[in-house]
């Protein structure tokens, strides 16, 4: 198999834009987090870190709706105002595997940072239970819709087709959400769907729902990912634990230097205060957040990338994050914390929980 000659049409999707990010100042500075589309897990997982920065007295930071991981490791390269992106990690190793061949890719891999490794994300490909297919290579001949344009799915499907020798009869290009509708339709036979379990999308179906999860073999997930298994129950239409293959997610940064100019020195505090808040607040994310925080391994270094500075500074002893007299971030210790006052919903519901659990 020559993935070289299958996967080269994916560097122009990565390659599309490289400016420099150190524009001028903005007077109205913001922090965006890039995450996904509204019924992924990106997005809850960046409403999280939001609500945290917002319970320290940090109101500017943006969670971001985007078409996926392409899009979002662009956009922390090159977008103003862009800090943070969530990226599966097998769109790094594609870029690493890239690099000696493209200027674009090596431009990425020498400006972009990771902050923290964050847990695993399970392959979906989602078929109806009438139609038969079960395993990856009931795909051969199929209509399958691959994820959007810029997204890690499009990415990770090209993968599992290639090192499985599958050849649908035609591939799609369309969001998770879009890609449901069409299979309901029945104008495709499957799509793939790269996200943490459980996924909103797929938790607001029912159990009446026509739906099932294919098999992905682990003789080919263990190829280039880890075979993982979604257990019965996850979905409401889910009675059998399913093997598939799962990534990394990654959050992302770019490796500002604060002595450039006032922007990167705005950049690179708030990468180090939020990347602060997570450290110190993961078991808090735990109990609250997203359940996927349970999975977070900080210690999953992606292979080939460091750690930005900015958040190398988070660790030091001597760091104290910025006082703003907002609520703080809630502790047993602070039960008088006005929650009503978080704008956040998520930020809301993270305090009140903690309120009651002091």
């Amino acid at each position: 198999m020559n993935r070289n000659i299958k996967l080269a049409g994916i560097i122009v999707w990565l390659g599309v834009f490289l400016s420099n990010t150190g524009g001028a100042f903005a007077q109205s500075f913001e922090v965006n987090i890039m995450t996904g589309g509204a019924t992924g897990t990106y997005i809850q997982i960046g409403k999280d870190i939001a609500a945290l920065a917002e319970q320290s007295g940090r109101d500017n930071v943006l969670v971001v709706e985007s078409a996926g991981s392409m899009e979002n490791i662009l956009a922390v390269r090159s977008r103003p105002q862009t800090q943070f992106g969530i990226v599966q990690s097998d769109v790094l190793d594609f870029i690493r595997t890239f690099r000696a061949e493209d200027a674009d890719m090596r431009s990425i891999l020498r400006n972009t940072r990771y902050v923290y490794p964050l847990y695993k994300e399970e392959v979906h490909i989602v078929a109806r239970k009438s139609s038969g297919i079960g395993t990856l290579t009931d795909l051969n001949g199929k209509i399958v819709a691959t994820g959007g344009e810029n997204s890690g799915t499009s990415l990770t499907s090209s993968f599992l087709f290639d090192v499985g020798n599958i050849r649908p009869a035609r591939t799609v290009s369309a969001s998770a959400a879009d890609s449901l509708e069409q299979l309901r339709a029945g104008t495709i036979d499957a799509f793939v769907y790269v996200a943490g379990s459980p996924t909103k999308l797929l938790s607001d179906t029912n159990a009446a729902d026509d739906l099932r999860l294919v098999t992905i073999p682990g003789a080919i997930a263990g190829d280039y990912y880890v075979p993982t298994t979604v257990k019965a129950g996850t979905y409401p239409w889910m009675a059998e634990d399913v093997m598939t293959a799962s990534v990394r997610a990654v959050l992302m940064t770019y490796e500002f230097d604060p002595n450039r100019n006032a922007y990167f020195k705005a950049s690179c505090d708030a990468v180090t205060e939020i990347s602060y808040l997570i450290k110190e607040n993961m078991e808090l994310l735990r109990r609250s957040g997203h359940p996927k925080w349970n999975e977070v391994d900080i210690e999953a270094v992606p292979s080939g990338w460091e750690q930005a500075a900015c958040v190398k500074t988070a660790f030091d002893p001597q760091y104290q994050p910025p006082e703003r007299g907002g609520v703080g971030v809630f502790t047993p210790t602070n039960p008088d914390a006005d929650c009503s006052a978080l704008a956040n919903p998520v930020s809301r519901r993270l305090c009140l929980m903690q309120q009651n659990d002091g």
